[in-house]
């Protein structure tokens, strides 16, 4: 049987893979445009010089050669991973800045022909201020257009690390954007579904190139929400905030380490759990909960890890909408090398690696029917 016949998910097809890519700023020419769109992540376009709103730095793509009705809705995502936390503001035990993260930035396209960066012309189509998640989405109408422009008037980075820097791809939303993923979690989130990822330090293979290995129509787009000393908590408090940028589907949310870690209340747990899950729903997109990971050290995560997952057990039962993710809990007990000296984080590579992978796998059977 065909493969596009067993699939419930529109294609979401990226457009702008090796487009021609231009900027003012490449520092000198070590980081030039063309890595932002090459599909290597652990590489990435970078401007040195720190933007302001009278010399703003910029990313242009030309996606004439793209045909026409393939850039008409389109979906423009760009992650910053050097700044690790999805929203470093939120760390609050330890300082933790950004690191050539756009702070402000506005999205132009421009009709005249490819060829030739334009120096006129450019139409504003949306904007951002005061930004401080290491990466955004935009649906944009790029209808009449060849050209697409990302121009950053601010950083939201330190002193010696106030340029931009990111990976920036184009996706045609002409099917909707159904194809679109977020994680939301703690640390084990942040360090395990970045875009970087090195074969040496992460393991090789991001969610997206996991899953074009095994259903090749597909490269879904995917953002890392993870935020280190996050609980469940702070999940149900902004997790309102978060839907209503993102335009995506599927919504992983995967608290509960630090939850038991700290011994929290089970019940206190669930209803934190369920705000989470009732946003989600409401916004028409699809939660998806993971077991807690088990930890080869810490008794508290060992002792009440057990009863916090009874109450995940709990939430999967009287919300049938929720996609089950993997079982953490046996996977790391049943594999505790693969866990870091901490004995609650995946350890590198292999166990950052199987974590994603695990949530690839998952993805693969239950949505993509793999």
């Amino acid at each position: 049987m065909p493969l596009t016949s067993l699939l419930l998910v529109p294609v979401l097809a990226i457009i702008s893979r090796n487009a021609p890519a231009y900027t003012n700023d490449d520092c000198s020419g070590k980081y030039n445009a063309s890595m932002a769109d090459s599909g290597a992540y652990a590489e990435g376009w970078r401007g040195c010089k720190t933007p302001s709103e009278k010399y703003p730095v910029w990313i242009a793509y030309d996606l004439s050669s793209v045909p026409a009705a393939k850039r008409l809705d389109v979906l423009l995502v760009w992650y910053n991973e050097d700044t690790s936390p999805y929203d470093h503001t939120l760390i609050y035990q330890q300082a933790s800045d950004g690191y050539n993260n756009p702070g402000a930035y506005i999205i132009e396209a421009n009709a005249a022909p490819g060829g030739k960066i334009p120096e006129s012309g450019w139409v504003k189509l949306t904007s951002v201020d005061k930004n401080v998640l290491h990466s955004r989405q935009h649906l944009l109408s790029l209808t009449g257009y060849n050209w697409v422009r990302l121009s950053a008037s601010a950083s939201d980075g330190t002193k010696d690390n106030a340029g931009i820097a990111l990976n920036m791809d184009i996706y045609d939303a002409s099917n909707g954007s159904n194809d679109d993923w977020i994680f939301i979690g703690d640390s084990i989130t942040q360090m395990s579904m970045h875009h970087q990822a090195f074969e040496c330090k992460y393991g090789k293979g991001t969610f997206s190139q996991l899953i074009a290995e095994k259903a090749p129509e597909y490269f879904p787009i995917q953002e890392n929400g993870g935020t280190g000393y996050m609980q469940s908590t702070d999940g149900a408090k902004h997790i309102q905030e978060w839907m209503k940028i993102f335009p995506g589907k599927y919504v992983g949310l995967a608290y509960g380490t630090n939850d038991a870690w700290n011994k929290m209340e089970p019940q206190a747990f669930y209803n934190n759990y369920k705000v989470m899950v009732e946003v989600v729903i409401k916004a028409g997109k699809v939660p998806m909960v993971p077991r807690i990971p088990w930890s080869s050290k810490i008794k508290e995560i060992q002792e009440h890890g057990e009863v916090l997952n009874a109450e995940i057990d709990r939430l999967y039962k009287n919300y049938p909408q929720i996609i089950k993710g993997p079982d953490y809990w046996n996977y790391y007990r049943k594999n505790p090398e693969l866990l870091s000296a901490d004995g609650v984080h995946p350890g590198q590579p292999e166990g950052l690696f199987m974590y994603r992978k695990m949530w690839a796998d998952n993805a693969l059977e239950k949505v993509y029917k793999q």
